[in-house]
C-alpha cells in the first residue's frame, strides 16, 4: 500500500521535472532562433548602410523581434553598429508571465558590399 502511495506522490515530481525540461528546451530554441536571426539582421544592416525608422520597422516586422540600437545609431562606412534584438516566450514553470530573451550583436557597415 505504501509503495503505491509513494509512486503516486513521486509522479508529481516527475511531471514538474518534465515541465521544467520543456521550459529549458523552449528557451534554448528561442535563443538559437534569435542567434540565427541576428546573422541575417547584421547582413541587412551592413548592406543597407544606415538605421532609419523605416528600416528598423521593416526588420521588426519581418523577423518578429524588438530591435534596439545601442551604439553608433547614425553610422558611416566602416563603422561598427551595436544593437540588441529581443523576443518574448511564455514558459510553463520557470516564470508566471512572459520571459524576455535578448541578444546583443554588432554589424560592420559596408562589410559585405
Amino acid at each position: 500500500m505504501s509503495y503505491k502511495i509513494g509512486v503516486i506522490l513521486s509522479m508529481v515530481f516527475v511531471a514538474l521535472f518534465f515541465a521544467f525540461g520543456v521550459d529549458l528546451i523552449s528557451i534554448q530554441f528561442a535563443f538559437s532562433n534569435l542567434d540565427s536571426k541576428s546573422v541575417a539582421i547584421s547582413y541587412r544592416i551592413s548592406n543597407h548602410g544606415s538605421l532609419d525608422e523605416l528600416f528598423i520597422d521593416d526588420i521588426e516586422h519581418e523577423f518578429n523581434v524588438l530591435f534596439d540600437c545601442l551604439n553608433n545609431c547614425d553610422p558611416s562606412f566602416g563603422d561598427i553598429v551595436e544593437y540588441q534584438i529581443s523576443t518574448y516566450i511564455k514558459p510553463i514553470v520557470i516564470a508566471k508571465g512572459n520571459y524576455t530573451i535578448t541578444i546583443k550583436r554588432t554589424a560592420v557597415i559596408g562589410f559585405y558590399s
